[in-house]
């Protein structure tokens, strides 16, 4: 049989203030982590879903948005202010009208080329505002890895 055979995967990547601290100003590039790695060249990312399990806390001007490296509140929408991330808080792309996931305009889905792992493929969480003293959120990266068979 030849063609593309499409295989559904999931990268979780995980912000915990105990290890990753929370600086203002910080791009925290998830994807570097030990035992993690970008989404591969050539996937094509279909979703990604976040889950806060500790409550994210700050300055009342903190906020939190997550992304690539072309966009870096691309998967988050906007930059969420702290005092909405708590505990099992859930928020996907779409919910936020997410630039790289979501057209707004035609209120449809959007789907993410990976042409570079370093750059497409990258999971970054930038805080703004002011610095972070808490939290913890888990992000779920649903995406297609066509391979040729």
């Amino acid at each position: 049989m030849s063609g593309i055979l499409n295989k559904r995967h999931l990268a979780e990547y995980v912000y915990d203030f105990a290890v990753d601290g929370g600086a203002n100003g910080t791009n925290i590039v998830l994807s570097d982590k030990d035992g993690k790695g970008p989404i591969p060249a050539g996937a094509i990312i279909t979703g990604v879903t976040a889950k806060v399990v500790t409550a994210v806390e700050g300055g009342g001007a903190s906020t939190v948005s997550w992304g690539n490296d072309d966009a870096e509140d691309g998967y988050s929408g906007t930059t969420i202010a702290v005092a909405t991330l708590a505990d099992n808080f859930i928020v996907n792309g779409w919910d936020l009208d997410a630039s790289l996931l979501w057209d707004g305009s035609n209120d449809h889905a959007l789907y993410v080329n990976v042409a570079e792992a370093s750059t497409d493929g990258a999971f970054i969480v930038l805080i703004s505002g002011a610095d972070l003293t808490a939290g913890k959120i888990v992000f779920m990266v649903d995406y297609l890895l066509p391979t040729l068979s």
